[in-house]
């Protein structure tokens, strides 16, 4: 008769810490003066639907717990319809002109402050001889 043992063939016996193993700091592991590798946003992938318009994006049936991305067709505005537990919302983004460019700053166009200090003492000083000349007469 084969001897039968209690415990299956290939029974490792649990050990309830792991074993040392010391850091090695080698080609697998980073060094402190490796560089951090940045994370990237992620990437959200959306099926876009062309509608008429707002009304249309309204009626457009949406799946409970899901939203649905919708462009008019005249690319007037984006839609985002999203149907939860508490109804549905529909989130209008209208498109807009681009920013105007800001004004180029023209340094000749300006007068500095004691120039314009100047300007006007000498104003004042024109006033104050033609008032003078009018008393004289």
């Amino acid at each position: 008769m084969a001897y039968n043992p209690i415990f299956p063939v290939g029974y490792q016996p649990y050990t309830p810490f792991p074993q040392y193993q010391p850091q090695m700091q080698g080609a697998n592991m980073p060094s402190a003066n490796q560089p951090q590798q940045m994370m990237t946003p992620p990437t959200i992938h959306a099926e876009i639907v062309q509608v008429d318009g707002e009304q249309a994006a309204a009626n457009f049936p949406v799946g409970a717990g899901a939203s649905q991305m919708m462009i008019a067709k005249d690319e007037s505005a984006i839609y985002v319809k999203t149907a939860g537990a508490n109804g549905t919302t529909l989130d209008v983004f209208v498109k807009r002109p681009p920013a105007p460019p800001a004004p180029v700053f023209k340094p000749e166009e300006y007068i500095r402050k004691d120039e314009a200090e100047k300007l006007i003492h000498a104003i004042l000083t024109a006033q104050t001889r033609s008032h003078d000349k009018g008393d004289e007469e």
